[in-house]
């Protein structure tokens, strides 16, 4: 199993280093298919939130690291992060069938994350949180 970490600060700027480097690690473990796309995608919302909502009021120092687990069948990414507790999986479901004249705003992220991911778990311990999400290789 490899296992990659990286800090980000908490500026969307970042994102597209995060990216790049979901993409490096899964290219050099040989990740294919769709699995890189859905994860960057997936973790892009994810981090974004993170850095728009959870360190609002907050003082520094604000922390976001990433974990990268790549096994033979599956790719599991962790963000942490020191800002204020949220859970994302207590947020009841989008109905893509409201027309979207009609929709509040927001909620649409975090949507998509459980769509892209076979597995989003949420804990937080510490005075962190941890969202935990899980793809399948193949």
């Amino acid at each position: 199993m490899a296992t990659h970490r990286l800090s980000i600060e908490p500026d969307v700027a970042e994102i597209q280093r995060l990216l790049d480097w979901v993409e490096s690690c899964c290219g050099d473990a040989g990740v294919g298919g769709d699995v890189p796309f859905k994860l960057s995608l997936a973790l892009d919302e994810a981090v974004v939130n993170v850095i728009n909502y959870a360190f609002a009021d907050l003082p520094p120092p604000h922390r976001i690291e990433v974990e990268l687990a790549i096994e033979p069948d599956r790719v599991t990414a962790v963000i942490i992060d020191n800002g204020r507790a949220f859970d994302p999986l207590v947020v009841a479901p989008a109905d893509p069938n409201i027309p979207l004249a009609d929709r509040k705003l927001g909620g649409l992220g975090i949507h998509l994350v459980r769509t892209m991911m076979d597995r989003v778990d949420y804990q937080r311990a510490d005075g962190e949180n941890r969202l935990r999400l899980e793809k399948a290789r193949g």
